[in-house]
């Protein structure tokens, strides 16, 4: 089981991928810098943010989790 997922970490990561600010992602988001940061930190965020940054970053980081929640459901240990 992958025990170092997290979410946060995976925003941050896709937003230095594709050259993006932090001050660009916060308005992107309706949101501030402070919050944004936060986020990074979070292992988990609420349904209503990865909606939002997935649709401004593109990506779909609800299959990033329902890939690892796969993986923890075949895997429990």
């Amino acid at each position: 089981m992958n025990t170092n997922f997290h979410l946060g970490h995976l925003i941050r990561q896709e937003l230095e991928k594709q050259q993006r600010t932090v001050t660009w992602l916060a308005k992107a988001i309706s949101s501030d810098r402070s919050n944004c940061y936060d986020i990074f930190e979070r292992k988990y965020v609420s349904i209503e943010v990865l909606e939002r940054v997935s649709r401004v970053l593109g990506r779909n980081f609800f299959k990033d989790l329902a890939e690892y929640m796969d993986s923890v459901v075949k895997n429990p240990t």
